[in-house]
């Protein structure tokens, strides 16, 4: 490998870790910020849900601002803006101060995230691409097997804002790294002009879809979807007659590249939503702390790391959706095991089914990426990079939008605590039946995706 590889696998190692630590510690420390700021299970349920949210609504803009700026710029720009979510979170007095943290982080992930995945697409040989994201997934991993231990001490012993201030250090370090040693900039659409009314459509289209979604049960979220859906349908007319697109549909004409994106939306839609849950079912229906649910979290933290550079690896010798079909096979098992949950449900099931889920995901998730990033030209990796996590960010968002929409209908407006932990799992009984067949879904058209593959190889 050259120089510039390695130095662009360690800044994306840095901010992988640094990139799951500030999603799972928060997810492990939404119990204690609901309560801190006296939220219902609505609005506390937002904490997750905004964030991905609005990284799914900033991907695709950012993806064309990488090509016509340079990968290199937009990643430091990223990690800035991370920097200041992170201060806002960290000094936050009200629940619309730390909910607008959040939407800051949002913003500063899209930037940076794909601008890290084109970085790592352009800068490194195909040949070494699986083995690379495989090194570059250790930080992600690591992130899941130290956020628990490292959140869980950290939220009991200085509370829940001790998490941001934690993060901080990495992202300034990086930031720093990047600017400093990274010389290669990777402007792959410099002459393009910018598609400003693209990008709005597809923002506030994405915004309402999303909101309306999880508030389905009012007239303002019925609303909020048909006005969103209507804005996406003008966005993608408008997009497929752009010379110069924010989005460019017509990736999509490639079978295999739509076969494995749409794997991976439908995938994250069935599984992101059992992060929270198991974090929910340990603090409320078993009544653990913060700490002790961290030592549970980390067995599947562990399960991941193992498995996932390996499959990475893997990747680079077998056609990548095959292992990743397999990832979804097995993580059906456990999703249809969750449709009987129960508050009386022995532990160690919940463990075997939480493991089940990680191994699963580490077959998964790799693969996944590298069959799409290596289905399109080096000239599309921004924007393939930007539809794949968009499509990945907005089925993590329904995913959690599912949580809220459900959690609601049951629910109503209580608080999630101890003495509702009974309608929180009925709850999550009515989501697993539902991911069940959004699993299905996603198993067919990664099959789609490997018979459109053997047809281009013909």
């Amino acid at each position: 490998m050259e120089k510039i590889e390695k130095f662009v696998i360690l800044v994306s190692f840095i901010t992988s870790f640094s990139t799951v630590f500030l999603i799972y510690s928060t997810i492990l420390a939404t119990p204690t910020i609901g309560k801190d700021f006296a939220m219902n299970n609505v609005v506390q349920n937002w904490i997750i849900t905004i964030f991905l949210m609005i990284l799914a609504a900033f991907t695709i803009p950012s993806g064309q601002i990488c090509g016509k700026f340079g990968c290199k710029k937009i990643f430091v720009a990223g990690c800035l803006v991370i920097i200041l979510g992170l201060i806002v979170s960290c000094i936050s007095i009200s629940p619309e101060m730390f909910l607008a943290s959040r939407v800051i982080h949002g913003i500063g992930l899209a930037l940076y995230l794909v601008a890290e995945t084109a970085m790592l697409v352009l800068a490194i040989d195909k040949k070494h691409r699986g083995k690379s994201l495989g090194l570059v997934i250790v930080g992600t991993y690591l992130g899941y097997t130290t956020s628990p231990l490292i959140a869980g001490f950290l939220i009991n012993n200085f509370g829940w804002r001790s998490i941001y201030y934690f993060i901080l250090p990495f992202m300034i370090v990086c930031t720093i790294f990047t600017f400093l040693k990274i010389d290669e900039e990777w402007i792959t659409n410099e002459n393009d002009k910018m598609d400003l009314i693209g990008s709005l459509l597809y923002v506030i289209g994405i915004c309402l879809f999303i909101y309306g979604f999880s508030d389905l049960l009012t007239f303002t979220g019925k609303l909020s979807v048909i006005i969103g859906i209507l804005t996406l349908v003008i966005f993608g007319i408008y997009e497929y007659r752009h010379e110069r697109p924010v989005f460019k549909i017509k990736l999509f004409k490639n079978k295999t590249f739509a076969a494995y994106n749409l794997t991976g939306f439908f995938a994250l839609f069935a599984m992101a939503v059992f992060d929270v849950i198991f974090n929910y079912y340990y603090q409320y229906a078993k009544g653990w702390d913060p700490q002790f649910t961290g030592y549970i979290l980390i067995i599947s933290s562990i399960i991941l790391a193992i498995i996932s550079p390996n499959a990475g690896r893997l990747s680079d010798r077998i056609l990548p959706q095959k292992i990743s079909t397999m990832g979804l096979v097995i993580l059906l098992i456990p999703i249809v095991g969750l449709i009987f949950l129960d508050v009386n449900t022995p532990t160690y099931i919940v463990i075997i089914a939480m493991a089940l889920l990680a191994v699963g995901t580490g077959f998964f998730s790799i693969p996944n990426t590298n069959a799409v990033v290596s289905s399109v030209s080096d000239e599309c990796a921004p924007y393939a990079a930007a539809t794949q996590i968009t499509l990945r960010s907005c089925g993590q968002t329904l995913s959690l939008g599912l949580l809220t929409l459900i959690c609601s209908f049951v629910m109503g407006n209580l608080p999630l605590s101890q003495e509702n932990a009974g309608l929180l799992v009925a709850s999550s009984r009515i989501i697993a039946v539902i991911c069940t067949v959004l699993c299905i879904v996603a198993i067919v058209f990664s099959i789609w995706g490997i018979r459109s593959d053997k047809s281009q190889i013909e």
